[in-house]
């Protein structure tokens, strides 16, 4: 079975399983998947011989740890994602959740993290965009980085020669403007002035940049080891 199948299989499991309060049968899990109950049922053997899910004898599909992991870190992928491809990209969440379907299966879960981390933000950090899945049928909700809200400070909280790292952005409003100047996510900064009014000056892959006190303010860093 090729791995993007077996991935879509493990998703469409978990996220019917989260939706339900219970997990498919053959004919639920076809439904979902658009696919006929035969091909589900030649698919699934693979899937337990694999050791990612278990059939009962009522044939109910379940997902085994193993297979649980997987279809977790797909549906997270997915959803980090759309999300970035809609909140920050503007695309229509259709489309969004289109291209998510094909990236998900290539991206790494460092870059989910950095993309997660970017869409933070203060007032609602859990948001309420849905868009209808590609393969699945059913809505899907953007919750990427939920369960990881940011709490690091301020890059204003840190003094002139302090060396940081970016952990998120806060605010969709600055995202655009933060990925110009090249600080994003990931990257390492160091403070080189602190102005009056709350304005910085920070030295990023060797250029200086001027950051208003309103941009500084939706900068979450840790400081650099």
């Amino acid at each position: 079975m090729h791995p993007s199948l077996r991935e879509d299989y493990l998703e469409a499991v978990q996220l019917f399983s989260e939706k339900n309060t219970r997990f498919p049968s053959y004919e639920e899990l076809a439904s979902a998947l658009l696919k006929t109950v035969p091909v589900v049922h030649s698919d699934m053997a693979e899937l337990i011989s694999g050791g990612d899910v278990i059939v009962s004898p009522n044939g109910v599909i379940a997902l085994t740890v193993q297979g649980k992991q997987t279809g977790t870190s797909v549906m997270k992928k997915h959803e980090t994602l759309q999300c970035f491809l809609s909140e920050i990209l503007g695309m229509d969440k259709t489309s969004a959740s289109d291209e998510a379907c094909t990236l998900e299966h290539a991206v790494s879960d460092e870059t989910i993290d950095r993309l997660g981390k970017l869409i933070v933000t203060h007032d609602n950090h859990q948001h309420q965009g849905k868009g209808r899945h590609r393969k699945f049928a059913g809505e899907r909700t953007c919750r990427a980085e939920t369960e990881d809200f940011c709490q690091s400070p301020g890059i204003s909280e840190f003094s002139e020669g302090d060396v940081v790292i970016i952990q998120c952005i806060h605010g969709r409003a600055c995202a655009q403007r933060l990925l110009d100047l090249g600080l994003v996510p990931g990257e390492r900064a160091t403070i080189r002035r602190k102005l009056s009014n709350g304005a910085l000056v920070v030295q990023v892959k060797g250029c200086d940049v001027a950051v208003s006190p309103e941009i500084a303010s939706a900068i979450g860093v840790e400081r650099s080891p």
